[in-house]
Order: structure tokens, then sequence, then C-alpha cells
């Protein structure tokens, strides 16, 4: 992986890819990097002295910077870090370009114990040692899925589904008077999530197969028969 380019390496993401970049690269000269404040000449400028870009800008922004600089990305392994996928690898524009998923499915600033940190990446697109290095970077377990949709699908219920289950009831137990062990640790949970970034939770929460799973949720609730999880 020579001269990395982070795009975004001030925001929660290209900070942690940025060290996990310092950690394993011999030479911090070989990492460029990039975020709001630099001019479009100066991105230009860094996007041509790299070979490998990690593109760790807000979901809705992903497909705009690739089409932004696209005169310059021939021949650059682009390495997108959407918590979303299908809306970018089915974008006509990126298709153009060698662009490759990574989901680091966790908030790197509140996950220190590693057995935590899991980082997702379409099956095909990577090979053995680029793996090897990103598990390195990143401190992570390696999870694979068959291609964007079937991420995307898991991450209606991993993600927007739990979220969107932890914060109503989290503001139904924090009516109560009291708290149980389990309610307080859906609380804990709630707070991890208020404390994030609000455009991306919200993001995520526009996953296109949320209402699927919505309705199964409720379906269960509906017909919930406790003997069907308790046995004995």
């Amino acid at each position: 992986m020579n001269n990395p380019l982070v795009v975004g390496y001030k925001g929660e993401i290209g900070s942690f890819i940025l060290k996990g970049l310092l950690r394993v690269m011999p030479k911090a000269l070989d990492i460029w990097c990039i975020d709001a404040n630099e001019t479009a000449a100066e991105v230009t400028e860094r996007i041509k002295k790299s070979d490998v870009i990690f593109l760790c800008v807000p979901i809705r922004d992903t497909v705009d910077w690739i089409s932004e600089y696209r005169e310059v990305l021939k021949d650059k392994v682009i390495i997108e870090q959407s918590s979303l996928k299908e809306g970018v690898c089915n974008n006509m524009g990126v298709q153009q370009f060698d662009v490759r998923s990574m989901h680091i499915m966790f908030r790197p600033s509140v996950t220190p114990n590693l057995d935590d940190r899991k980082v997702g990446l379409i099956e095909g697109q990577f090979d053995a040692q680029m793996v090897s290095k990103l598990a390195d970077m990143t401190q992570a377990e390696v999870v694979w899925y068959q291609d964007d949709k079937s991420h995307d699908r898991e991450k209606a219920i991993q993600q927007a589904l739990t979220h969107r289950t932890l914060l109503v009831l989290g503001e139904m137990l924090s009516n109560c008077n009291g708290s149980t062990y389990v309610s307080k640790k859906v609380l804990e949970l709630r707070n991890r999530i208020l404390e994030g970034d609000a455009d991306l939770y919200g993001m995520i929460q526009g996953n296109e197969y949320l209402p699927g799973e919505l309705e199964k949720l409720m379906e269960g609730f509906e017909n919930f028969d406790i003997s069907k999880y308790m046995a004995g």
C-alpha cells in the first residue's frame, strides 16, 4: 500500500485510519492527507501523488467528491468508507473507477476493546495482502459481505433498526423511577448514540431496507410468545 491519501483526516474515521497508517507504514512522509481546508488545487496535487485513497467523507458527499476529482482519479484505488453502500456502488460515475468498499463498524473513540472492533469488506475487492494491511491498521476483525446489497440489508437491522429501537425504548425508560440492570444498559447504549454524529445517524435511518425490517419487528411484538425464546 504505497503513498496512501486520507481524505477527511480530521473526522472520526479519517483520523482513525491516519493513526493506523502512521503505525504500520515505514515512513510518515509517504502518507498524504487532506480535509475541508485544502484548496481544489492542493487536493488535486495530493491525489496525483497517491496510489490508494481512503475516502472518509460524509455519505452524501462520497459520489460528489469522486465526480469533482474524476480527471485525476484514473488508476487510483479508492477505498470508500460509507455506512450505506448501494447508493455509492450503483452510481454510474463511481463505477468508472476502482472503488472498493470498507466499513469500520465501530466508533473508534469509544470502542477501546479490540474484541468489539469489526471491519466489513466486500468479497472479491481486496487481495490477501491488502486485507492483512487493513486488519493491521484498524486492529479489527475483518468480516465479509457478498455485495453492497447484502451489506445494506444487514445494516438495516444491525444499525438502523437497532438505533431506532434503542432511542425509542431509551426515551420510555428515562421516564421511569429507578433502574433495573438491563434498562440501565439500554440507556447507556441510547446515550452512546445521542453522543454520536446526528447527520450520520440520520443517513443510516434512510436505509431502504429499514421499512421491511420494521414490519418484521412489529409482527414479532404483536405475536410475541415468551415460550418461543425461553426454553423449559
